[in-house]
């Protein structure tokens, strides 16, 4: 060994220094170009609805505090020894033919948190044996029907999840306990949870049928070149290839706020829901409604035209949340879509076996 060092060391010593040197600086540079570059292609690549859902999954406020990762590593740490205990508040559910036939070969286990004195859901959550991940999905899942703040102590969760071949926790329903008051959210298939009757009340509730029906003929862009003017321009919204004179639902509950005419947007319709988001209708043939009118739902606005700078008859259709325009084909992770017909008559028959294992 000593005469192998011996001839690395003679070795380094005939290099010329100049050229490690060189080679270092040259490498080092290397490196840190890639980072940069690295840094400003994740700025824009990622688009600005994804940024939202992305601060909306990751804060969970406890104690008015945020609470990161390494503050959750801290806590499961502590509670190793009470996991243990807490499995006995699970419960394997076999997958009966029935329970979920889109789902065969699965396991499913029910586990039940129990909220103490001097505590809440989130610590009671940890407790139970339930990761970060898994206590967000419950949150989201139910939060429409009642604050998390007003979850009083004794309050019992009953959860039902499916166990995946990859060993992930997937939460398939929720029965919830409080002050003498029950609650219900249940998956559907479309991945969405609903309350026993197939209904999601959330003020964030939208329609996105027709991104299915009608084919997109121009994507959300930001740095597209326009078609007529060939200069670059933002495309704020997706245009869908539709035949003028279709009649043009509303895709969500609001009030109209403006309606109106100019020689880009065509006749065009703002529509504010009353979660603060807004959405716009573009290119139109005839407006259908007037500015202050409250709209519901699925209600006729307008018919789809060829008005305005436009190569063929579509419709321009944008979601703006918090003043940033989002892009609609991605947005449906920040929305709840509501059952069709077939979809709901699913759902009753799946949720009334749910609900005989959630008791």
């Amino acid at each position: 060994m000593r005469y192998i060092y011996k001839k690395i060391f003679l070795y380094l010593n005939d290099l010329n220094l100049n050229y490690i040197f060189n080679f270092y600086n040259i490498f080092t540079f290397f490196i840190k170009t890639i980072i940069i570059s690295l840094i400003l292609l994740g700025f824009s690549i990622i688009p600005k609805e994804k940024k939202i859902f992305f601060n909306q999954c990751f804060n969970l406020i406890k104690n008015n505090q945020l609470i990161n990762n390494s503050q959750e590593n801290i806590i499961l740490k502590k509670n190793k020894k009470i996991n243990a205990q807490c499995n006995k508040d699970s419960k394997i559910i076999k997958n009966e033919s029935n329970l979920m036939p889109y789902l065969p070969n699965n396991t499913f286990f029910k586990k039940i948190i129990y909220i103490k004195k001097n505590s809440n859901f989130f610590q009671s959550a940890l407790e139970s044996g339930l990761n970060f991940s898994d206590i967000q999905t419950v949150i989201k899942a139910i939060e429409w029907q009642i604050s998390f703040r007003k979850i009083n102590a004794n309050s019992i969760f009953n959860l039902i999840f499916l166990k995946t071949k990859k060993n992930l926790n997937i939460l398939e329903a929720i029965k919830l306990n409080n002050i003498g008051k029950t609650y219900y959210a249940i998956r559907a298939i479309n991945g969405n949870f609903y309350d026993i009757n197939g209904c999601n009340k959330s003020t964030m509730v939208m329609n996105f049928s027709f991104l299915k029906k009608y084919r997109v003929s121009s994507s959300f862009n930001l740095h597209r070149i326009h078609p007529i003017t060939h200069r670059i321009s933002r495309h704020l919204g997706i245009d869908l290839a539709m035949p003028k004179g279709t009649l043009v639902l509303a895709t969500s509950n609001g009030k109209i706020i403006k309606t109106g005419f100019n020689q880009i947007a065509g006749f065009y319709i703002v529509l504010k829901n009353l979660n603060q988001y807004i959405t716009k209708y573009m290119h139109l043939k005839k407006i259908l409604v007037q500015v202050g009118q409250d709209i519901k739902i699925n209600q006729k606005i307008a018919l789809s035209g060829n008005s305005g700078r436009t190569t063929g008859p579509h419709l321009h259709y944008e979601i703006w949340i918090k003043k940033h325009a989002i892009n609609p084909i991605y947005a449906r992770s920040n929305f709840i879509e509501p059952l069709t017909h077939k979809e709901l008559i699913s759902y009753l028959k799946m949720s009334k076996i749910i609900l005989s294992k959630l008791k």
